[in-house]
């Protein structure tokens, strides 16, 4: 059988499509409303520092996932196509690069760059990772589902830096932004592509239901504190 064959012979994430959109979308409008209420109590008290400690287990999943990324290609990598080696290596760049950018702008606001897990980010941390001992795809499915929560960050943090005037950081988040769309569509094509059994399947939904009650549950304001 060839490789077209075969490839036609799998369906993807098409039997749990629906599913995953629907985590999706929980995500996302948890972390938002989060992002939503944070912004609403900083209008009233606009501390730097208070700004930067919001960013900091923001700035710490960025390097995170550079960790994570790298050793998904140590472990999994030779079972993909050589691209999808390339690409995941992109998104582990683009991740480090994150960190350095969003580092700048927390030290700018008077804060200090986490080197080492945030207690905010903890649980979070420890599921990505325990992810990946888990399946190739497991981590992958879980970090498709974060990094759509942090897409409903994007607009309120966009108004925010240009209501205070905050130029470096209104450059840097929409640089972010466009490295995202690149994330998701990486995430979601990785998955469809190599989700071949029902195993793989139980696996992905797995990870990204437990993403999900993570994410709508420790994104919260009441986390964050000015040091």
């Amino acid at each position: 059988m060839s490789t077209d064959e075969e490839r036609r012979g799998r369906e993807g994430l098409a039997p749990i499509a629906d599913e995953v959109d629907r985590l999706r979308r929980i995500a996302r409008d948890a972390v938002g409303g989060a992002c939503d209420e944070f912004f609403a109590a900083y209008d009233a008290e606009p501390e730097p520092r208070r700004l930067a400690a919001w960013l900091g287990p923001r700035c710490w999943r960025e390097i995170d996932y550079t960790f994570m990324l790298n050793e998904e290609i140590r472990r999994y990598g030779l079972s993909f196509e050589r691209k999808h080696v390339a690409a995941i290596a992109r998104h582990s760049l683009q991740e480090a690069e994150h960190y350095e950018m969003i580092g700048r702008i927390i030290e700018r606001l008077g804060g200090s760059v986490p080197t080492s897990v945030p207690d905010a980010v903890r649980p979070w941390s420890e599921y990505l990772w325990a992810c990946l001992d888990r399946h190739r795809l497991s981590a992958i499915a879980a970090w498709y589902v974060s990094e759509t929560s942090a897409t409903g960050t994007f607009d309120a943090t966009l108004a925010a830096a240009r209501r205070y005037g905050l130029d470096d950081m209104l450059k840097i988040y929409q640089h972010v932004i466009k490295d995202e769309e690149f994330h998701l569509g990486l995430g979601r094509l990785l998955l469809d592509r190599y989700i071949e059994t029902d195993e793989d399947l139980d696996e992905v939904l797995r990870s990204m239901r437990g993403m999900t009650d993570l994410v709508a549950h420790s994104y919260r304001p009441a986390a964050v504190s000015a040091t």
